[in-house]
């Protein structure tokens, strides 16, 4: 049994072992000078071997345990006695002393020579030879192998036995390696003499354990008049004879006269709780001792009072060496994707936070969508107010992916809960992520990156949110994104002029084709025909729109540098006949229905280039509610065919590489008919029922309640694209680490839009 020493302590010990076996060897070989150093005596391996035991195998170089390296040393000394001993039949177990020093030496240097290689076959021999080598190869075994049979063989298996000279060297031995009879009563004396030094402070006693774990304590005023006590303070609780649990002040409740404490229990890597050693405690401890109670509770004035294992233990805790990202434990009401816990601490959170907790062990991360309050009745009418924060899980992060991925069932009530990373970021980790990533998880340097940027086109693709919350901007660095990471062709729809004004801060002019050429938009205008009264084909300008898109979008995909065109149908003087006979006007196209013709187009030329995988083109909808709305939300019935016309295009056009990335502030005047065809949602802000309403399906409705609420730049995403398996709210990158020039623009008279 090994008792807790101090490294001084230790060599005090082994100096006392020494001068006991000198004394023993005087008394029992009398000639201390000739027998000691006369190197034709065998008899005196004993003495060394002893010697060294003490020396080596319990106080100085391996108190605790012992490494290969070690155990070559040990062996290697072994081998050298034996081999030098004269008369070798006269040692009992010799040989099998010899092989087993061998192999010791064998395995160890065999453990050493491995660590280098890897492999189910090479572990194995691995794990085995470090085994054997450290367990057989320990000093105090070793060298009791050759100390015990050295004095059998030369006190007992003589001419004169020495019987009672054996018997006193076993004894000696024994004492040694089984009870450390010195090393206790040095332990014993230093306990006394630090017992002025070290003691707790009473605070009251446990009144009710929630659980195994947790623990109440009320502090009493008219008692303890002087008693100061913070979160995070260390405190013992004598909840069994003669044994003190180490424990945490985690939460206090006020009382009209009285205190309450939470205390939570503190474990090792086992879960096991930490307590006090029965020898050891003794030190808190004065006179009065015997008349407490069970259940005492006292603060622990310092961690350097606990013997040097415990204070390891302590220190490496989970709790007590996070207890400033503490933040609450597991309660009631968790399931496998939703955490309850009471939010406990100074530590700030807010909705979109992300902390965690273990599941089985394993760090598994959540991120805080809800919170309530909520009062709990003390004694008489006192009341305690609280916070309970809701979270959902994420999983665990993948580093090496930069990806989420599922951890399966639920941690254990009463698990505590710690806030994930809540620090500032360096500049420099920033640009990183905005040139990785779409975003990150707020407050925190873990990448939320597009994982797979064809299901981005090809799936389609939404941003939604109120006006001037950074649908744009999102927007603007999808499509950079996708320029740096794919060959896709972008044709923005756009009819604000937004798009004209801000892309050349983030992209190179060559990169960016505006409209069709103003020649052809002036011969369009031109031909814009009044026909004979029965021939609607002579009315308008429709046929040759066509033909003049076609040859704007056939010029584009043939430029090889230019990457995006961006077209205004505003700009585009388009009209057909107002009836099928007796036709007397003209009837201008509306938005929606140039809308469609782009989008045909579009398709049309996709179509013509085969199917595919790939991404090949994405038509960009900014302002979607104009360009697709929806039925209610439409002027004429021209429009309701138009909008049909158009949502036939993004339905049939993945297998031709051709998708839509959807951009809108009113959710519910858009065509729900193309939104429900959008698999990648990005939902930043948004007020109205109707847009919460439709989210809801995609996010549930807890993330969907936290709509009105999110922050400037941050976002809820889910989808195909982003590999996320639920959803999660993410803090969106930084406009400036995106444009060509960081610095002062024109882009600013366009803040968030």
């Amino acid at each position: 049994m090994k008792v807790s020493l101090t490294q001084l302590q230790r060599v005090f010990v082994a100096i006392i072992y020494l001068i006991v076996l000198i004394i023993l060897f005087t008394i029992i070989d009398g000639n201390y000078n000739e027998l000691l150093w006369k190197t034709s005596n065998d008899k005196r391996i004993w003495f060394f071997s002893g010697a060294l035991l003490i020396i080596l195998g319990k106080y100085v170089a391996e108190p605790f345990f012992s490494k290969p390296t070690d155990a070559i040393t040990n062996s290697a000394a072994i081998i050298i006695t034996l081999l030098t001993i004269n008369d070798k039949e006269k040692f009992v177990f010799y040989e099998i002393i010899l092989v087993i020093s061998l192999l010791v030496l064998f395995f160890s240097l065999t453990t050493i020579f491995l660590k280098s290689f890897s492999g189910e076959t090479i572990d194995k021999i691995n794990k085995f030879s470090y085994d054997f080598s450290t367990k057989i190869g320990n000093s105090s075994f070793l060298f009791s192998l050759i100390y015990v049979p050295a004095i059998y063989s030369y006190f007992i298996k003589t001419d004169n036995p020495d019987i009672a000279g054996f018997v006193v060297l076993l004894a000696f031995w024994i004492c040694i390696v089984f009870f450390d009879v010195i090393g206790k009563f040095v332990e014993l004396f230093a306990v006394l003499f630090k017992k002025k030094e070290i003691n707790e402070e009473e605070l009251g006693q446990a009144i009710g354990c929630e659980n195994p774990m947790l623990y109440q304590v009320e502090i009493d005023y008219l008692k303890h008049k002087s008693t100061n006590t913070t979160i995070g303070d260390l405190v013992t609780i004598e909840n069994q004879k003669l044994s003190k649990s180490i424990g945490l002040i985690i939460n206090k409740k006020q009382l009209l006269n009285k205190l309450w404490l939470e205390i939570y229990l503190l474990t090792d890597e086992n879960e096991t709780i930490l307590k006090l050693p029965q020898n050891h405690r003794l030190q808190y401890d004065n006179v009065k001792t015997t008349l407490k109670s069970l259940n005492t509770v006292n603060k622990v004035k310092s961690i350097e009072s606990f013997p040097q294992n415990l204070r390891d233990k302590v220190l490496a805790s989970s709790l007590y060496s996070q207890k400033e990202e503490f933040v609450g434990y597991i309660e009631k009401g968790s399931n496998i994707n939703q955490i309850v816990f009471q939010h406990l601490g100074d530590n700030k959170i807010s909705e979109g936070g992300i902390v965690y907790t273990t599941i089985y062990g394993e760090e598994t991360l959540y991120q805080l969508i809800d919170g309530q309050t909520r009062e709990e009745p003390l004694e008489y009418k006192d009341g305690y107010g609280y916070e309970v924060a809701y979270a959902r899980k994420l999983g665990y992060y993948n580093d090496e992916k930069n990806e989420l991925n599922t951890r399966k069932w639920m941690p254990k009530i009463y698990t505590p809960v710690f806030l994930f990373e809540n620090e500032a970021i360096q500049e420099e980790k920033l640009i990183d992520i905005a040139e990785m990533a779409i975003g990150r998880l707020p407050e925190t340097s873990l990448k939320i990156p597009i994982m797979d940027y064809n299901s981005l086109v090809t799936h389609n693709t939404a941003i939604l949110g109120i006006l001037g919350i950074g649908k744009s901007r999102l927007t603007f660095e999808l499509l950079k994104k996708l320029i740096y990471n794919s060959l896709v062709k972008i044709i923005c729809i756009d009819v604000t002029n937004q798009y004209e004004k801000e892309l050349s801060s983030y992209f190179e002019e060559s990169n960016i084709v505006v409209d069709i050429e103003a020649a052809e938009r002036l011969d369009l205008k031109n031909n814009n025909l009044t026909g004979v009264r029965d021939n609607p084909q002579t009315w308008g300008n429709e046929a040759l729109y066509k033909v003049k898109l076609d040859k704007c979008i056939s010029d584009f995909y043939g430029n090889d540098d230019a990457r995006i065109l961006i077209l205004n149908p505003d700009w585009h003087n388009v009209s057909i006949a107002g009836s099928n006979f007796n036709i007397t006007h003209k009837n201008d196209l509306s938005v929606a229905q140039k809308t469609r013709i782009i989008s045909e187009r579009a398709f049309k030329y996709s179509y013509e280039q085969g199917e595919t995988m790939e991404a090949k083109c994405l038509l960009v909808y900014e302002e979607a509610h104009s360009l697709i709305p929806e039925w209610n939300s439409v002027a004429n019935d021209g429009d309701k065919t138009a909008v049909n016309g158009t949502a036939k295009v993004i339905l049939q056009g993945r297998k031709y590489g051709l998708g839509s990335l959807v951009i809108t502030q009113r959710t519910a005047n858009i065509s729900k008919s193309i939104l429900n065809q959008c698999n990648t949602i990005f939902a930043l802000r948004v007020f109205d029922d109707t847009g919460k309403q439709f989210l809801e399906n995609y996010i549930g409705s807890d993330y969907s309640n936290t709509l009105p609420t999110l922050e400037e730049r941050h976002a809820i995403a889910v989808g195909k694209a982003l590999k996320l398996k639920q959803p999660v709210i993410i803090q969106l990158n930084d406009m400036k680490y995106h444009i060509i020039e960081n610095e002062e623009q024109e882009i600013s008279n366009h803040e968030e839009e």
